[in-house]
């Protein structure tokens, strides 16, 4: 703790420094007809004497300049839109806050088809794809996980696993800031996020030395709407609808900026009904009560109810222009049951029954996660040099009680009896984060980044299973398990950027250093581990003109295991196929290329391959004695992937775009577990199609169309599945009441189908999800907006709020 105290101790003092400061100039924030920041507006400004100064806004369409004193035209220019410009703006000795500053579409019409200057759904950026999520019209009533599922190159399994363009163990941020949950827990954090807290989703195949190493599959970074509008802003959102079971949810963001604060805050309520139909299948090769071969049929019909809540409350201050402080608390709390009922039958060869059997399993979960940020920044000197820095504390709990009871019925091989289990598996986590970062500009072409990261883990997690003895229920001795899990990483980067002409370089280097214990409470078995990596990471970028760039990328990535791989207590699915975890496991570590070509903004190819060492792979133990299906854990010898990634947009009119990615990739798992050997190599094709249509009265229609070829996941091989989704949207009031109408999955094509071979035991799992559903959702914008800034020819109306700004 005395790292964060210290920490705390210099924003504070830096802080103080500043307030003595006196700078003038003029700030403000660029955004559309929509009230959305424009990144790289245009922005020139001149002085009387000649004097001019260019710049851009940022991502959040911020902009601030340093000025002398005196009096100033300045002009923002946006592809697509009407230039705004201000012939007579008069800086003094203080910051001049221009407010919102409004850039209009350019007035384009084509058949009475009004053309609007959004954003694209899904942008190419050199280091990363964009799915702007507030924009789509399919967004509303799902879950941030469901996002994901719709991401190009993005899959989500059954379990909630993450991959992207094939490779596993994706490093999930939230808001640019790591997740240490286990996979389950964030799975279940992202499945009780709704798509209406959600701004963006980034995509970043290969992250610089910047980022934290882990992710052997990259990062994919979830970006939640911030608030920060001049002025009061509230908007108000609901949905309804549903597939099989009814889903419906409502929200609100609001947030009120005055001169140095901002108070900000957003909750969100969702009921997400579901019914699934899953079958498991497995075919033995020898089962000896059958005295051969035999077959097991395995059905069950789930009902899953979950209740979500997100709520988050921020205040910003900016005690001067260069500095400023934040304390965020975000929440999310949230129940999930799955209630499952169904059948499980054994026969042999003839058909005759061996085991017949119904099931009845009831699992009911809860979390509560709170998170803490306090945030400072410090701009410093005429460059900007900036100094970050943050601090979080999050506290998640999690519980979950299970019942298990199969009622066997009698056959010629076994009698008639009952089985009860139940579980507890209550989890506690708590994480604390802080981190500097310093960015200096030694010239206008180069920049040199340095900071330091340190997290502490703890983790708590405890398994209570009891089984049904007679009329008592007696712990079950062989499954209980109580385990503690602490981890700290302390890491330092730095990272340099230089622009020479048409090249752009940047290379840098991170280095982590690793401590985690391991206390399995039960056997009284302690694992300790202690190690340092280095991680380089570099790229090269060539404009052969303002057409075409090429660039080539590299770094070095790492995947640990968390708590829950190396728990060796075992999660049951049901009574006879459980997780287990591996106390063994060690980390994962892999070399990824990747080389990037763009033309112009519409076409962007990328060919990457990626070489892992001692990869972390799923792999089942087959018990056919008991029926059983242990699923863990495993290091094998290693996994090599390598494709190709095409984005291609086009508008043939200007009412109509056409947003294409397709991926290809070859996935390969060699190594072998328990002297069998594993062989595992397969091409996958992943096709995403997004295509937008704005019809005249404020009218747009919106249709999606994926596809994913079969692919394998080390021992498993999935079956190919794709949708097709469609959305109209309706705008009234100046854009300020939207109506949306969405169909999700309208040909029922999506499904959830693997086969695997192990163990002389060949197993088939097919899930008919709860996918089709139609959604109707509804949202209201109402504020000042700020200072607006919308084409000014009113100089002295512009200039009586010039001179209210602060």
């Amino acid at each position: 703790m005395q790292f964060h105290f210290t920490l705390l101790a210099v924003l504070f003092f830096i802080s103080t420094l500043c307030l003595g400061q006196s700078l003038s100039g003029i700030k403000g924030i660029v955004l559309n007809e929509f009230h959305e920041a424009l990144d790289q507006v245009s922005i020139r400004i001149e002085h009387a004497d000649s004097n001019t100064f260019s710049l851009s806004s940022d991502a959040k369409g911020q902009f601030f300049q340093k000025l002398p004193a005196g009096r100033y035209q300045i002009k923002f220019s946006y592809l697509g839109h009407a230039e705004a410009t201000n012939d007579n703006i008069l800086v003094t000795d203080r910051i001049i806050d221009l407010g919102e500053i409004i850039l209009k579409a350019q007035s384009n019409t084509i058949d009475a088809v009004a053309i609007t200057g959004r954003k694209r759904l899904i942008e190419q950026k050199s280091d990363r794809m964009i799915i702007n999520v507030e924009n789509s019209l399919l967004s509303d009533g799902l879950t941030a996980l469901e996002i994901l599922q719709r991401a190009p190159g993005v899959k989500v399994d059954d379990d909630g696993n993450i991959s992207m363009r094939g490779k596993a163990d994706v490093g999930v941020m939230i808001n640019g800031k790591l997740s240490y949950l286990s996979q389950k827990e964030l799975a279940t954090l992202l499945q009780g996020t709704s798509s209406s807290s959600l701004k963006s989703v980034e995509l970043i195949s290969n992250p610089s030395a910047k980022y934290d190493a882990a992710g052997m599959g990259g990062m994919i970074n979830i970006v939640l709407k911030d608030g920060r509008k001049p002025g009061f802003n509230l908007a108000v959102n609901g949905f309804g609808g549903g597939g099989r079971k009814e889903r419906y949810g409502a929200g609100l963001n609001f947030n009120k900026q005055e001169k140095a604060f901002n108070i900000y805050g957003s909750y969100d309520y969702t009921y997400r009904g579901e019914e699934e139909y899953r079958n498991f299948d497995r075919y033995y090769a020898q089962l000896g009560i059958a005295g051969g071969s035999a077959v097991s049929n395995q059905y069950s019909i789930t009902d899953e109810p979950l209740n979500t809540n997100n709520a988050k409350v921020g205040f910003d201050y900016h005690p001067f222009i260069n500095t400023q402080l934040g304390l965020l608390w975000s929440g999310n709390f949230g129940t999930y049951k799955n209630r499952n009922a169904g059948y499980k039958n054994v026969f042999n060869t003839s058909a005759s029954p061996i085991s017949k059997a119904l099931t009845y399993n009831n699992n009911v979960s809860r979390w509560n996660t709170n998170n803490i940020n306090l945030s400072f920044q410090q701009k410093i000197g005429a460059k900007d040099h900036t100094l970050s820095a943050d601090f979080d504390y999050m506290s998640a709990d999690y519980d979950a009680d299970q019942a298990l009871n199969t009622y066997y019925q009698e056959t010629d091989y076994e009698q008639a009896f009952v089985s009860m289990r139940k579980n507890q598996t209550p989890s506690v986590s708590k994480l604390t984060v802080g981190k500097v970062d310093y960015l200096h500009h030694l010239s206008n072409k180069q920049r040199f980044e340095i900071g330091w990261k340190s997290s502490w883990m703890n983790s708590d997690n405890n398994a209570i299973n009891d089984t049904l003895s007679v009329a008592d229920w007696v712990r079950d001795l062989g499954t209980s398990n109580h385990f503690l899990f602490d981890e700290q990483i302390h890491a330092g980067y730095m990272n340099y950027h230089l622009e020479s002409g048409p090249w752009t370089l940047m290379a840098g280097l991170r280095a982590e250093h690793t401590n985690a214990v391991g206390n399995q409470l039960t056997t009284n078995s302690i694992n300790k581990r202690k190690y340092t990596n280095l991680f380089p990471s570099g790229s090269l970028g060539y404009r052969l003109n303002d057409n075409h760039q090429l660039q080539f990328s590299y770094s070095r990535r790492i995947n640990r295991p968390d708590y829950e791989d190396l728990n060796p207590f075992r999660y049951f699915v049901d009574a006879s196929i459980f997780w287990e975890g591996n106390p063994l496991l060690q980390p994962e570590l892999a070399h990824s290329f990747e080389l990037n070509y763009s033309l112009m903004k519409d076409l962007h190819l990328s060919l990457f391959y990626t070489d892992v060492k001692d990869v972390m792979t799923s792999v089942l133990t087959q018990l056919p004695e008991q029926q059983v299906t242990i699923r863990s854990l495993q290091n094998i010898e290693g996994y090599r992937n390598k494709g190709i990634n095409v984005n291609y947009a086009f508008s043939p009119v200007k009412s109509f775009s056409s947003i294409n990615n397709i991926t290809a990739h070859e996935n390969y798992f060699f190594g072998s577990f328990r002297e069998e050997k594993i062989d595992n190599r397969q091409w996958s094709v992943d096709f995403l199609t997004t295509n937008t249509l704005n019809l005249p009265k404020q009218w747009s229609f919106e249709l999606i169309a994926a596809y994913q070829s079969p692919q394998s996941d080390g021992v498993f091989k999935q079956k190919s599945t794709g949708h097709v989704s469609a959305g109209v949207m309706k705008r009234f009031l100046d854009n300020k009441l939207n109506l949306k109408f969405a169909a999700n999955d309208i040909f029922k094509t999506r499904r959830y189908q693997t086969e695997s071979f192990s163990g002389n035991v060949r197993m088939n799992q097919y899930i008919n999800l709860d996918s089709r559903t139609f959604l109707l959702s509804l949202s209201y914008k109402i504020g000042t907006n700020g200072k607006a800034f919308d084409r000014l020819n009113k100089k002295n109306e512009e200039q009586s709020r010039i001179r209210g700004g602060s």
